[in-house]
């Protein structure tokens, strides 16, 4: 029985390969290296100013975490409105994305109080 492949041309090389060839069986997992500047730092604290997540930054923002954790400093998130939706009509709000991966985060206004901003 033949899988259901996702393209074309997929479809159309998997006879020439045989049946010996396995479709997509394997996972194949992989970093993509990047650099990433801060807003702001001071000390072992990172912070950066978000009014909203754009497509790819949740990841991408743990990732960041992570290494900075490996580092022994602390990515800090002051949000614009951190009760907004991590993206239309989503129930997680951007606070809520920050407590369920144990990030710190304030709003605007409460980071003068917290941070010295």
């Amino acid at each position: 029985m033949m899988p259901k492949f996702r393209s074309k041309l997929e479809a159309k090389v998997a006879p020439l390969l045989g049946v010996d060839w396995k479709y997509e069986k394997t996972r194949v997992k992989y970093k993509v290296a990047h650099t990433y500047t801060p807003d702001f730092t001071k000390d072992l604290l990172v912070v950066e100013v978000k009014g909203y997540f754009r497509p790819g930054d949740q990841r991408k923002y743990l990732a960041i975490n992570e290494e900075l954790q490996n580092e022994c400093r602390e990515l800090v998130f002051i949000f614009s409105n951190p009760n907004k939706p991590v993206r239309k009509g989503a129930k997680l709000t951007h606070g809520g994305w920050c407590e369920k991966h144990g990030i710190r985060y304030y709003s605007v206004a409460e980071c003068k109080l917290a941070l010295g901003c």
